[in-house]
């Protein structure tokens, strides 16, 4: 019986997968989705090198603003992507069917998270390309296999994150203007533009509570050299919080869930 019911999660999964690809390019043309992989990550970047270069600070190197741009531009593409989940289906008028699934939007999403978390691949792939060969970023000391597991884990626990949102965003209008606070909040918090140790004291713990900081400490000790045993204090708390995102996560869902079928807000746009 657990077998069948294992082998019923995964088929869900990988249809829940494909559902996500269709009903993302119903919602945006594949050309603009495509373009905003492209160009969005670009000039996110290029402004906040620009404030180092002008800054001219021996701490903030354009260098170190592209790579923790690069690395946020992953977080941020998996963040918004899956938190916008329930808006999308609410917009083509699927909520309802899903609503009713016996199987649960918990599993549903998760395999609709798996083609953001791909898009977000793609992401990072181009904004590390924009930071070597126009902006100069010298990876040359890199292991490009663990940047690679960075990258990875980076996007699996802000998956996390966004699944939280996104079961606001089952009851919510959107969870995007969530979703939008907390992207600003990572340009501050995490290291991305500045070291962590330039915020005020008070502010510190909370920005070592976030994934992200702990992805760009490690992408930039990566960039140095560093090995995967060397980022693995990095990474292993990073997955913890990533991890617990998505437990608590699966409970708003179920939470909510049992919320819009009481009150009938299935497609509350």
């Amino acid at each position: 019986m657990e077998a069948a019911s294992l082998r019923q999660t995964v088929r869900v999964i990988a249809h829940s997968s494909s559902l996500s690809v269709r009903n993302t390019f119903a919602a945006v043309p594949w050309y603009l989705w495509l373009g905003q992989v492209l160009f969005t990550s670009f000039f996110a970047m290029a402004f906040f090198a620009f404030v180092a270069d002008f800054a001219a600070n021996p701490e903030v190197t354009v260098a170190y603003v592209v790579l923790g741009n690069a690395i946020q531009s992953v977080a941020m593409v998996t963040l918004y992507s899956v938190a916008n989940l329930p808006a999308i289906e609410k917009h083509v008028g699927t909520m309802p069917v899903l609503i009713s699934s016996p199987t649960g939007l918990f599993t549903i999403f998760v395999g609709m998270s798996l083609f953001q978390i791909m898009a977000g691949f793609l992401t990072v792939a181009v904004s590390l390309g924009y930071a070597v060969y126009i902006f100069g970023l010298d990876l040359s000391a890199m292991h490009l296999s663990v940047m690679v597991v960075i990258i990875i884990l980076t996007s699996f626990s802000m998956a996390g994150l966004g699944m939280m949102i996104g079961a606001l965003g089952t009851y919510l209008r959107t969870g995007m203007i969530i979703a939008s606070v907390v992207s600003y909040v990572g340009l501050v918090l995490c290291g991305v533009n500045f070291p962590v140790h330039y915020l005020p004291e008070w502010l510190q713990p909370i920005s070592y509570s976030l994934p992200l900081t702990y992805a760009v400490e490690a992408a930039r000790l990566a960039a140095e050299g560093a090995t995967l045993t060397e980022v693995f204090p990095q990474l292993s708390v990073m997955m913890l919080l990533g991890a617990a995102m998505l437990v608590a996560s699966y409970f708003m869902l179920k939470g909510f869930e049992r919320l819009v079928r009481r009150k009938g807000a299935y497609e509350a746009f």
